[in-house]
């Protein structure tokens, strides 16, 4: 019984989780966690593909029954944060932190590999583990995709660990499940001077207040009520002391939609507002525009098909998408598939959410992230 295996595997799939804790790694940065994870799989005699200008994995296993290609995603990066939290596998590098669960993650993908390989004459067609490096930026999974990680699979899942109900329970949402993601930096440039003759220059400062008031009226009167949209300015720099004007002003800026058209609505209001201020006030602006992760949009038919598979009493159906944004979006862009949510807070305290230094959740979801996998491998005759 697969049960059995993931009972028996579950106290290493946990000692898997605290090294990988304990040993964050940033962004494209993940080589020695890579490296542990091909150990594991070559001692459980897994197929493996490694690259050599990234930290990503392809593990193949051919199951012993005819079948789909399946493939399942981990991402193993960390944050760039301190941990605070009081844990015996406390993270050992400095402002370096797993605070947003991808060490479960990664943990929870090679406990699936290996109690699968521990049953392969029972598995059908064939899984793919992908490994992926970077979720958190610059993105690991469009150069995966590039470099074939995809190519001829059937279906491909996802999960990410959430400190919200309880382990044994999951969350999905149907259809389009998190943003576009989308960045710019604004440089507005105007004249310096003394701060004591202002009339003689050109205050890029008060332009940055204009053009910042400007951009939050693009959410309440451009987008659509049944729309939703979000222009975050989480940074505005220039000068230096108190009586000199600067010459320029920096902002930057987070953008957030859920549909082509609002995408292209936002960047094109975002440029208008700043350039007509900019020309009004004898200032000119430079925009670096970044269109980040697209997208996630979870297919119907394997949504379906998790809801029934892991049982419709423990599978929260979301009505909200997620205003954050994941780079699985990539491998839904080659094969149908759906991302879903491992609960994992506890009963009786406090849980931190993602991204926090005092996150921790909790590891009785690991088993049922590993068994949530693994059913899906073996249920796809209902695909």
């Amino acid at each position: 019984m697969i049960k059995d295996t993931i009972k028996k595997y579950t106290p290493e799939i946990i000692k898997w989780r605290r090294h990988f804790h304990a040993h964050p790694e940033r962004g494209m940065q993940e080589w020695g966690t890579a490296d542990y994870v091909t150990k594991v799989l070559h001692e459980h005699n897994i197929d493996v593909q490694r690259f050599e200008n990234m930290p990503a994995i392809v593990a193949t296993l051919k199951g012993g029954k005819p079948g789909k290609v399946v493939a399942l995603r981990a991402d193993m990066d960390a944050l760039p944060m301190q941990e605070e939290a009081d844990v015996s596998f406390k993270s050992t590098v400095d402002g370096v932190m797993h605070s947003c669960g991808h060490d479960i993650h990664t943990a929870v993908l090679l406990g699936a590999a290996v109690v699968l390989a521990a049953h392969r004459e029972e598995v059908p067609g064939t899984v793919r583990f992908l490994f992926q490096p970077a979720e958190e930026g610059p993105g690991g999974a469009f150069p995966m995709v590039e470099a074939g990680a995809m190519d001829g699979v059937d279906y491909v899942f996802g999960q990410h660990v959430f400190p919200i109900g309880l382990p044994g329970q999951f969350s999905v949402k149907q259809g389009v499940a998190s943003s576009n993601s989308d960045s710019a930096v604004i440089t507005i440039i105007g004249k310096g001077g003394h701060g004591a003759s202002p009339d003689k220059a050109v205050d890029p400062v008060l332009v940055a207040m204009y053009v910042g008031l400007g951009l939050q009226s693009i959410v309440s009167r451009n987008v659509s009520p049944m729309d939703s949209a979000v222009v975050s300015i989480g940074s505005i720099n220039s000068g230096t002391v108190a009586n000199i004007i600067p010459s320029s002003a920096t902002m930057k800026l987070s953008i957030r939609s859920f549909s082509a058209e609002t995408q292209q609505l936002l960047h094109e209001r975002i440029v208008g507002i700043t350039e007509g201020i900019c020309q009004a006030m004898g200032a000119t602006s430079e925009i670096e525009y970044k269109f980040g992760y697209p997208m996630m949009i979870n297919n119907q038919q394997t949504t379906d098909y998790l809801i029934d598979v892991l049982g419709p009493e423990n599978v929260l159906v979301v009505d909200q998408a997620l205003s954050g944004s994941e780079d699985f979006s990539y491998f839904l862009q080659k094969a149908p598939g759906t991302f879903f949510g491992l609960c994992a807070g506890y009963p009786d305290r406090e849980s931190f959410y993602n991204h926090h230094p005092l996150f921790n959740p909790n590891e009785d979801a690991i088993a049922a992230g590993v068994e949530a996998f693994t059913k899906l491998v073996m249920g796809q005759d209902k695909l």
